[in-house]
């Protein structure tokens, strides 16, 4: 594929959050030939208007230092669940962009999602209760939209169907979690074939790469999280840091229990087979009730 218009990407992880990627932007940017800007981690340039409202020209200036490598890319697993998001990008970058999602089972995406606002300090309900209070939540707007959507992100195929009306289907990658964990070497054939780059020139021992970087941490004190929450904010975000060092171990998440799994897996059954019947993924395991939840 040719290079970017001047500083604009031309790749995007486009999601879904809690489904792996990081780890696979870890893997492209092994790649001498994918660019992706160090800072910051995620751009949420097409999903967070007061970023948007800024204009494509600060968009660009975040890919400053780009070098001129094949593939300019960027990660914000938000741009799946955005409704706006898909229009946006066709008339910012065209619809040459090439789009990459990653999605797990998703009970187990809405379980690590949850644990995901505990750790932020944003959740204060137990996983049952906060998914009996989505309903109502999901009515409050914007913001409770992206702390408290457990199940609803899990919508992936009404979400790819928003992308596959304005792209091209090959320019449509999707990917599934267990995939990227159990062959890192086959999805970086796949991604080289669907990026245009060599297949030879990334980094040795792929599986060294660390397909688990955002590991499980949970807090001591789940109120001092949820203090740490109100100062998640520009300017005083340091001290927040401080209490999740504080705070935060490293340990597993308490098992998902079959009850709640099956219940979030009877609510998306229709979505998971049109997903299967979308874009060709082996869904066939996604409704088991028991699956490890690592992160």
């Amino acid at each position: 594929m040719p290079g970017s218009a001047g500083t604009l990407p031309n790749a995007i992880i486009a999601g879904a959050q809690k489904c792996g990627t990081t780890s696979l932007q870890h893997l492209l940017a092994s790649h001498p030939q994918i660019f992706f800007p160090a800072q910051p981690g995620e751009i949420h340039f097409f999903d967070l208007d007061e970023h948007f409202r800024r204009g494509l020209a600060w968009y660009a200036d975040r890919f400053r230092d780009w070098r001129g490598e094949a593939v300019v890319a960027e990660k914000s697993p938000l741009y799946l669940y955005d409704e706006r998001v898909p229009e946006r990008i066709a008339a910012a970058l065209g619809r040459d962009v090439r789009l990459l999602f990653v999605l797990r089972p998703p009970a187990e995406r809405a379980y690590s999602h949850y644990w995901h606002e505990v750790r932020l300090g944003f959740e204060s309900l137990d996983f049952a209760a906060a998914l009996d209070a989505e309903p109502e939540r999901l009515r409050r707007g914007y913001t409770a939209r992206r702390h408290y959507s457990y199940v609803d992100r899990g919508r992936y195929a009404s979400q790819l169907e928003r992308f596959y009306a304005r792209f091209p289907r090959a320019n449509i990658l999707v990917l599934a979690l267990d995939e990227l964990r159990r062959d890192p070497e086959g999805v970086a054939r796949r991604c080289a074939a669907f990026l245009g780059v060599g297949a030879e020139g990334w980094a040795p021992a792929l599986r060294e790469l660390g397909l688990h970087l955002n590991a499980a941490r949970l807090p001591r004190s789940r109120a001092l999280q949820r203090a740490a929450a109100a100062l998640r904010r520009p300017g005083i975000g340091i001290v927040a840091r401080a209490i999740d060092r504080l705070n935060l171990v490293a340990r597993p998440y308490p098992p998902l229990s079959p009850a709640l799994r099956r219940r979030i897996n009877q609510e998306l059954a229709d979505e998971i087979a049109r997903l299967g019947s979308l874009t060709g993924l082996d869904v066939s395991g996604w409704l088991a009730d028991e699956e490890e939840i690592a992160s």
